[in-house]
This record gives structure tokens, C-alpha cells and sequence, in this order.
């Protein structure tokens, strides 16, 4: 089947950016590349604050030059591109999953991440999803966790 296989993320400080994704997210390490140096794990990442919904570059379909509607291109098994409509082309958010929300949310928040509060969507018919957006060097990203939706 195919698949997404990686993303390649260009930013003026991929230390932040790789920082983030391991000791916040909890990616497995990986190696540096052209004598890049890491970010000791109790550096700030990035100014603090609290991020509003609004600040995440045009959240769903709201924002400037959104327009209502698009795609979900993929399945659970590829994975999947979210295509939302925009005056603009731009990559709107790189999504990340965890089982451990709240632990990244605490890491974003005292590394000096923007992040917004926590909430849940609900999803599909099996799952809601808990999530919150964070702003890493410029780049946004949404950190999920999919959650079974109750049963009674």
C-alpha cells in the first residue's frame, strides 16, 4: 500500500524543531546531519504563552482566504493528508500522535512552547480525539491523542 514515508521541515533552527519532536513528543532519537548540535533538555524552546485557536495559521476552515470544505485523502492504515481550501497554498499543520497528551502539553508549556489548552473532538463513530496546537519555531503543529468513545 502506499504510504507517507517522512516529512522534510526546512526552519532557520532545526535544533528547535528536533528538540521538540524528541524531548517533548518523545520521538526516538535519530542522529544529527552536516555538524548540527542539540538543544540540552532544559533549554527554552520557544517564548511561552498561551496560543489561541485562532493563531494556529487558519485552524480548519476559518481565517483569512479559508474556504469551506475539502479532502481527506488516506485511511487509518496510510495515513492520511487533510486538504482544506485557501487563497494560499501552505502546509497548515504537521499532526503528531502520542499516548501521553497531557505529559507533551506539560513539556510545551515549561520549555516556553505556545501551545493552546487541551480539548477533545469528536471525531468519528468509534473515536474522539484529544488535542492541542503548538507553535515550534514558526511551525505549527497539532498533537493528538485518539481516544474510543465511551460506551454505555
Amino acid at each position: 500500500m502506499d504510504r507517507i514515508n517522512h516529512i522534510k521541515i526546512r526552519t532557520p533552527h532545526p535544533e528547535i524543531v528536533d528538540a521538540f519532536l524528541r524531548q517533548v513528543c518523545e520521538f526516538p532519537d535519530g542522529w544529527a546531519m552536516g555538524g548540527a548540535t542539540e538543544v540540552a533538555p532544559d533549554a527554552p524552546l520557544g517564548p511561552g504563552g498561551t496560543l489561541d485557536y485562532a493563531e494556529t495559521t487558519g485552524a480548519g476552515t476559518s481565517g483569512p482566504g479559508a474556504s469551506p470544505g475539502g479532502f481527506i485523502t488516506g485511511d487509518s492504515d496510510s495515513r492520511q493528508f487533510q486538504i482544506f481550501g485557501n487563497d494560499t497554498p501552505r502546509l497548515w499543520a504537521i499532526c503528531v500522535a502520542t499516548r501521553h497528551i497531557e505529559r507533551a502539553h506539560e513539556r510545551c508549556v515549561a520549555r516556553g512552547i505556545p501551545a493552546t489548552p487541551i480539548t477533545l473532538a469528536d471525531w468519528n463513530e468509534r473515536d474522539n480525539i484529544r488535542n492541542f496546537f503548538c507553535l515550534v519555531d514558526g511551525l505549527t503543529f497539532e498533537v493528538i491523542r485518539v481516544e474510543p468513545k465511551a460506551t454505555t
